[in-house]
């Protein structure tokens, strides 16, 4: 870049020491020039007065001479001011025409220099590495070629645009001629070259080809991240995800700025991010799904270790993806979130002591103005707490709903930041969808409470779920590593002893309920599964649905969440027609733990450990007891 620079630097000076050359012509032209005039004056003046001697002293003489005189005066002066004022304007007229021509090639320079710089700084703009949580690159620098050409240097358009498509034979004759004839300073003939290609325009030997020596935007591992990565312009600039959200910080020279040094380090595991493509993508293929995504949190710090949608694309050539494989699920889809939000429901009646473990609802009917409220899989009678999460009672978590009240969910789903837009390092963010509050009534309230009526992105819920198992804190979500020994400063929403209870439910739901095939032997997996019928155009299809799982390993203190939604998938024989979470996204989730748990090392847990054992007493989980 810098011999470029110094090229051009180059070119510049030779055209100014042209100039300056012209000048000192046109000054010894005109000093020349004028020595002539005064000689020609001098001469002329000599002639004049030996004529006038000769003229009769009478009036009309005297008369006739003068307007003679006059005549030869006011074209040749020959009196010694009139010649030099004469002399002053030939000379300023010289100096005035040459200036302009100065000024003129000097702003030809100037421009030409200019505009290559231009180009210059923004094609060899020297972007640095993205790197995942273990050093390995992701995003990375390749030095390449491109041919330009400057149209007012070559002779024949024809014969050259026709040697031009022999080498380049996806080029069109037609535009070629085009650029050739163009009145540009120069024009791009093709971007991007093959060093092949190169040596043959080179072999070709003619004026007026050039070669730019630019930089390409290498994405080491294709598809796998194209979502979180994203991809730059032609000109380097960053046009999506994290290329974009962080296109100054990659560009600066700063190194004080940047924290890992001198690339950007993420906080994804490149290994678990191919689990969790692999898997995502069995799911889509094996459901006939319209597509997937999924989302993998370490929830004591809110780093991203994984993130996938499908379908995907190709970060170098964005061009030719399809809306949807650009579009990213996890963070610009708004999706209601169905039975998952349930776990909200009650870890906001515990945390608010709405409700306590030992109460217990009747879940045979219930009726809100005119709307019923029904289960999927009705039961009669009174059940408790356990039970109403276990069989994902609807009626159920509508009475808990209600005895919350507006003011108090509003002010849990504000700390949970599920009323805002998204915060997290990438462009591509969506907004919650939900009723303004004034216009939250019972009713509302009654579809919240299982799921509806409230639109998230997959990493809004993610997010707000993390507390529910950690604890009760809540983590910003991040895609950049943080720095070893850095301390993470989250927010406490729910009390230490709602997410203990949170926990037990989930661990609940996989060992009797509807998340059994998450399960992964020996690492104790809890979770929650979710189904929402799809809303398209205002109106609520049952046959077309969103499926998702959010689940936790180890559910005695989680160390990874996973959270795995699937768009539209279609029943199967080995399903017998069914195609809901647990179903769907439960398996999926499952099979992922226990590939990470082989990667990671992780041990196994005993049985007889105090904390497991608490966990998997369904009893004391389902009946409340102290």
């Amino acid at each position: 870049m810098n011999g470029q620079k110094s090229s051009i630097g180059l070119s510049l000076k030779r055209k100014v020491i042209k100039v300056l050359r012209l000048l000192l012509f046109g000054i010894l032209y005109t000093r020349i020039s004028v020595l002539k005039l005064r000689h020609y004056f001098s001469k002329r003046t000599k002639k004049l007065l030996r004529t006038k001697k000769k003229f009769p002293k009478t009036l009309n003489n005297k008369i006739k001479l003068n307007k003679n005189l006059a005549r030869q005066i006011f074209i040749w002066d020959t009196s010694e001011n009139a010649i030099k004022i004469r002399l002053i304007l030939v000379i300023t007229g010289f100096l005035l025409f040459f200036s302009i021509v100065a000024i003129r090639l000097i702003f030809i320079a100037s421009t030409d220099f200019i505009e290559a710089n231009k180009f210059l700084s923004k094609n060899n703009m020297l972007r640095r590495d993205i790197v995942d949580r273990y050093g390995n690159l992701l995003a990375v620098n390749l030095p390449i070629a491109s041919l330009y050409a400057k149209p007012q240097k070559i002779v024949d358009t024809d014969s050259l645009a026709q040697k031009l498509i022999t080498v380049f034979p996806e080029l069109e004759k037609k535009k070629v001629l085009e650029l050739l004839r163009s009145d540009k300073k120069f024009v791009w003939i093709k971007r991007d070259i093959s060093p092949k290609q190169q040596e043959h325009i080179y072999n070709l030997g003619i004026p007026g080809l050039e070669f730019e020596r630019e930089q390409k935007r290498i994405y080491t591992y294709g598809n796998l991240l194209s979502h979180i990565v994203g991809y730059v312009g032609r000109d380097m600039e960053g046009l999506a995800g994290i290329e974009k959200f962080f296109d100054k910080l990659l560009t600066t020279k700063d190194e004080d700025i940047h924290p890992n040094g001198l690339s950007l380090q993420l906080s994804i595991d490149v290994r678990v991010q191919s689990i969790l493509e692999e898997e995502i993508a069995k799911t889509v293929q094996k459901f006939k799904a319209k597509g997937a995504a999924g989302i993998i949190v370490d929830p004591n710090n809110g780093e991203i270790i994984a993130m996938v949608s499908n379908p995907d694309f190709d970060p170098h050539y964005p061009g030719n993806a399809a809306s949807n494989q650009l579009f990213n699920m996890v963070t610009q889809g708004a999706y209601e979130m169905g039975s998952g939000m349930k776990a909200l429901t009650l870890a906001i009646g515990l945390d608010t002591g709405v409700i306590s473990m030992n109460d217990a609802y009747d879940l045979s009917y219930m009726k809100v103005g005119k709307f019923k409220v029904k289960d999927y899989h009705p039961v009669k009678g009174w059940h408790s707490i356990g039970q109403i999460f276990l069989h994902s009672s609807n009626i159920g978590v509508s009475q808990i709903m209600l005895e919350i009240g507006k003011n108090s969910l509003r002010n849990y789903l504000k700390k949970l930041k599920l009323l805002d837009k998204l915060e997290i390092e990438l462009a591509e963010r969506a907004r919650p969808l939900f009723p303004p509050y004034s216009r939250w009534n019972d009713l509302s309230l009654v579809t919240m409470s299982y799921g509806y009526a409230i639109s998230e992105s997959p990493a809004h819920f993610v997010q707000a779920m993390m507390p529910l198992v950690n604890g009760g804190i809540m983590y910003p979500l991040t895609l950049l590593k943080r720095k070893t020994g850095e301390p993470v400063i989250g927010e406490r929403i729910f009390k230490e002893n709602t997410s203990k209870y949170m926990k037990q439910l989930m661990r609940l739901v996989v060992l009797e309920g509807t998340g059994k095939k998450a399960e992964v032997k020996g690492y104790y997996v809890g979770g929650k599964t979710g189904t929402a019928e799809k809303v398209i155009g205002g109106k609520y299809y049952k046959d077309k649905r969103m499926s998702s799982f959010f689940g936790i390993m180890p559910a005695t203190n989680p160390k990874y969440i996973i959270y795995v939604i699937v768009d539209e998938p279609q029943g199967i024989k080995e399903t017998y027609g069914f195609a809901g979470g647990g179903w769907t996204a439960a398996p999926t989730v499952g099979a992922i733990f226990e590939r990470m748990a082989v990667l990671y090392g992780m041990n196994k847990l005993e049985e007889h450990d105090p904390e497991v054992q608490e966990l998997n007493d369904i009893d004391y989980i389902i009946n409340g007891r102290t």
